[in-house]
């Protein structure tokens, strides 16, 4: 029998960078009193309106030292949302091998994700935005790997869907990836929340999905 289980997959490498694990403790000190001091800046100040210099001056750490250690500050914002990031794939993927245990249709699933990935850039778009800014959301080359991840991730359930069915077999499920997935970009993402609630964008995801099957 086949296997229509798409190949999702089961981890995002959020030190892509090859950082060293056994990092000196001064410079893990440094580390946690940038990331501090930026998350009180962006807090206090907006993250657009903050230089990397005033980080620097807030951590106690000389522009050097920062920029050996985040060449921008999308990297930065890329650090501050690691724990997240991390937490929102594992819970993702708790919700999605639940569901094909459950045999739940894929286009199904595949609304489920979306949905997650809205309430995720909802609440971290300012921080979102900057990364992208920085050219490592969105792009066909540099993409940040949980952007990645999100892309790998609706291509498999859109490939499974058409193995099983769900789908005709003639669709576009590179171009259809693409299309679901622009609008939730970041700064695309805070142009829709100047016009529509968060709850209208989640239902025009699943309704996004929905017209597929046409």
């Amino acid at each position: 029998m086949q296997n229509n289980e798409p190949m999702i997959p089961l981890s995002i490498d959020l030190n892509a960078d090859g950082e060293d694990r056994a990092e000196r403790r001064d410079a893990v000190e440094n580390r946690q009193r940038v990331l501090a001091a930026a998350k009180a800046l962006f807090a206090e100040q907006g993250v657009a309106n903050v230089h990397m210099a005033q980080i620097a001056e807030a951590a106690g750490v000389g522009k050097g030292t920062l920029y050996r250690r985040f060449a921008n500050k999308a990297d930065l914002c890329q650090a501050l949302m690691h724990d997240q990031l991390s937490e929102h794939q594992e819970a993702i993927l708790a919700r999605l091998h639940g569901m094909a245990e459950g045999k739940v249709a894929y286009l199904e699933r595949l609304q489920s994700f979306l949905e997650e990935v809205v309430d995720f850039t909802e609440r971290h778009v300012p921080l979102l935005c900057e990364v992208q800014r920085g050219g490592q959301i969105g792009g066909l080359e540099g993409d940040a790997p949980f952007f990645e991840w999100q892309h790998m991730t609706v291509t498999g359930l859109l490939n499974a869907a058409v193995r099983a069915g769900e789908l005709p077999a003639d669709t576009d499920v590179a171009m259809r990836v693409d299309l679901l997935l622009a609008p939730l970009t970041a700064s695309y993402f805070r142009y829709l929340r100047r016009r529509y609630s968060l709850e209208e964008i989640r239902r025009a995801v699943r309704e996004n999905v929905e017209t597929m099957k046409r």
